[in-house]
């Protein structure tokens, strides 16, 4: 079985909505132009590179038709290596679909074969940097700008 064969998956955030994670696909592109739209700058630059094919595996949140989150698993040269993105809208801060989704790319990553994990946080993102604690992120080499964390994962761990 094909790890992306698990999706769609509904999660439950701390306030009871219900999100779709789903694989962004081709027909995805307007409604992550309009997710693009509502980002600042920085959190924009992180999700650049979403699209349906490529070296990234990008997973989206879905409120109905409306993308609310994406994070991403993007394979920078080592092929057991893949660096985590994460963007979600304002509007679903703070009620734990960061952590869901971090969740999510974690099992994904070990299903795939990712042996390691990295992220980089910027300095303010406090939320974020707390969400990646408890999923066992540790200190890794500095970033510029902000810190980096890694998480190794074991073949054949669930890990959570």
């Amino acid at each position: 079985m094909s790890a992306l064969e698990e999706y769609p998956k509904t999660v439950v955030l701390n306030d009871g909505a219900h999100l779709t994670l789903r694989p962004v696909a081709a027909s995805d592109e307007p409604a992550l132009g309009a997710f693009r739209a509502r980002l600042d700058a920085a959190e924009r630059s992180r999700v650049d590179g979403v699209r349906a094919e490529g070296d990234a595996l990008w997973i989206l949140a879905a409120d109905a038709a409306r993308v609310v989150g994406v994070v991403g698993l993007v394979r920078d040269g080592a092929p057991a290596e893949a660096e985590v993105r994460l963007a979600l809208d304002r509007d679903y801060r703070g009620r734990r679909l960061g952590t869901w989704m971090l969740l999510d790319a974690v099992h994904l990553a070990s299903a795939l074969g990712i042996g390691r994990l990295v992220a980089c946080v910027r300095g303010d993102a406090t939320a974020e940097l707390a969400a990646l604690r408890r999923l066992d992120f540790v200190d890794d080499a500095g970033a510029a700008g902000g810190r980096r964390l890694a998480k190794t994962l074991h073949a054949g761990w669930t890990d959570f």
